[in-house]
């Protein structure tokens, strides 16, 4: 009896720590979704830096690309 007690003991912690980094994530995706930073570096608001290299620069047509 004893072993079920310490056993339902630690499904409830493991519960209560799962909840709590659930209601973590999501009060960090409502702040970001209302743009309220928390003072923590976040790529998104930055522009992606692209950049494209090709072969044959441009040409269109296939003749030129042989």
């Amino acid at each position: 009896m004893a072993d079920l007690k310490d056993a339902i003991k630690l499904i409830f912690g493991l519960a209560a720590v799962a909840a709590g980094v659930w209601g973590f994530v999501h009060s960090l995706a409502f702040l970001k979704e209302r743009g309220i930073r928390l003072g923590r570096y976040d790529a998104s608001h930055e522009p992606a830096k692209v950049e494209i290299q090709t072969l044959f620069h441009g040409n269109t047509k296939d003749e030129d690309q042989i």
